[in-house]
């Protein structure tokens, strides 16, 4: 059974192009996409995604609030960051949030896939 994916980032291009590459794979189901934190967490709450695909620098709400918010809703989603902000205090406050893994938007397809499976609930 595939993973159940939500991506979510405030830029659509690259929303898109995550939801589009990433839903080409077997392993993965993108069920959904988000353009901002809180519209991630209403998305959690309405799809029940295995793992979310998580921006850090979004408007509305940042990434590292909604993660913690996600998980106190819905504590067994799983969060890859994915973020161009590698190493401040947005990472260390999604990581204390509950975050899985935090990747740098340089990364290739491969590894953001691969760590989404890595992280993914088993059954």
């Amino acid at each position: 059974m595939p993973i159940r994916l939500l991506v979510v980032d405030d830029h659509q291009l690259v929303r898109d192009t995550l939801a589009t590459v990433l839903g080409a794979s077997t392993l993965v189901d993108v069920v959904g996409v988000a353009c901002d934190g809180a519209e991630a967490v209403a998305a959690v709450l309405r799809l029940a995604p295995d793992v979310v695909l998580m921006d850090l620098a979004m408007p509305v709400m940042n990434g590292a609030e909604a993660t913690r918010r996600l998980l106190v809703l819905r504590p067994g989603t799983r969060v890859v960051v994915l973020t161009s902000a590698v190493g401040g205090r947005l990472e260390r406050a999604a990581l204390d949030a509950g975050a899985c893994t935090v990747l740098h938007k340089g990364t290739g397809i491969d590894v953001v896939l691969d760590a989404i499976v890595a992280v993914a609930p088993r059954d």
